[in-house]
């Protein structure tokens, strides 16, 4: 590679990075703060237990999902909702795992959940919090102050553009506190430690739509139509387009509720807010059980500060799916 080349290269790396640092944050006036999901493929939520003080038993949740909606200049006016999937459990032994899932202890027939939504959060020096919070497991619901460090601040990454924040804690819990105490009693399960340590790896993300794909290989995507209307136009003249679509061309587009979602969160990243309200007003007309576009209007009415409008749209969000922890989090910060 020539020393020309290498250089365009570099350039054109750090301009990537510079330009995808300066997209401003996606603040939400009624809740001050952004909306982040979870990357799960580089995060962790596990736990470790004492087996006869002999060795220690590792473990983690293998399928969760969570919302944290993140102030980066006050991030002590951040909350978060955590649910847990309890049968993806996972200690590296099947048949521990199956016992685990049991009646014995989790009883995840039963209790298929396990939630955490944080309360308050105490700021403890530059980069170190105490989030305080509600942990429910199987019946229980008990108050815990878990210590956290963050880790990344608000930044966006070099490969995607994707933003990012990050932090990682810790917290000790009584398992018998909770019912996972091995009912009905035996010896047998009096060889594990009642204290167990919870340990959080949390790499949070809000995706940078304008490197997302349209689905466009035998067929022009719709999404990639009515956002450049809308860019050259404006959101009415998109969804005028959409509704045109769907009603005449349907068998000229790529017509998926995902393609129109790409131009929603792209016009949404932009801040172009009412434009992509007109857009998904258009949609939910189309595809009235999408809890996508419910949530993402939710999203935008709460931007522009209209309260009521998204609650009801967060509600029907929840109504359709209700483990949308979006929904949950928002709801919770609107109310």
């Amino acid at each position: 590679m020539s020393k020309i080349v290498a250089a365009v290269i570099a350039l054109s790396l750090v301009a990537l990075i510079v330009a995808a640092a300066d997209i401003p944050p996606a603040r939400i006036d009624l809740v001050g703060a952004e909306i982040y999901s979870i990357d799960q493929g580089h995060s962790l939520v596990g736990f470790d237990i004492d087996f006869l003080g002999l060795s220690t038993v590792h473990g983690t949740f293998n399928d969760y999902q969570a919302t944290i909606l993140y102030d980066e200049a006050h991030p002590e006016r951040s909350s978060a909702t955590v649910l847990i999937d309890a049968a993806s459990i996972n200690t590296n032994n099947q048949f521990r795992d199956r016992d685990l899932k049991s009646d014995k202890f989790f009883d995840v027939a039963k209790y298929p959940q396990i939630r955490f939504q944080s309360t308050r959060i105490e700021r403890k020096g530059a980069n170190d919090f105490v989030v305080h919070g509600n942990l429910t497991i199987k019946d229980v619901t008990k108050e815990i102050a878990l210590p956290m460090k963050r880790t990344v601040s608000r930044r966006a990454d070099s490969a995607w553009g994707n933003i990012r924040i990050g932090g990682t804690g810790g917290v000790r819990v009584k398992r018998n506190d909770f019912h996972v105490d091995g009912r009905p009693a035996a010896a047998a399960f009096a060889m594990l430690a009642d204290d167990v340590d919870i340990r959080l790896e949390i790499l949070g993300n809000r995706f940078n739509y304008d490197k997302w794909s349209w689905s466009s290989k035998e067929k022009p995507s719709i999404g990639e139509a009515i956002f450049q209307t809308a860019t050259e136009k404006d959101g009415a003249a998109a969804a005028a387009q959409l509704r045109d679509a769907k009603a005449n061309h349907a068998g000229d587009y790529t017509l998926e509720p995902g393609q129109v979602g790409i131009a929603v969160n792209r016009l949404m990243q932009r801040r172009r807010v009412a434009d992509a309200l007109a857009v998904l007003e258009a949609a939910l007309e189309l595809w009235p059980n999408e809890p996508g576009f419910h949530a993402r209007a939710g999203e935008a009415y709460a931007t522009l500060g209209r309260r009521d409008d998204a609650v009801r749209e967060y509600e029907k969000a929840t109504a359709l799916y209700p483990r949308g922890t979006e929904a949950m989090e928002m709801l919770r910060r609107l109310r």
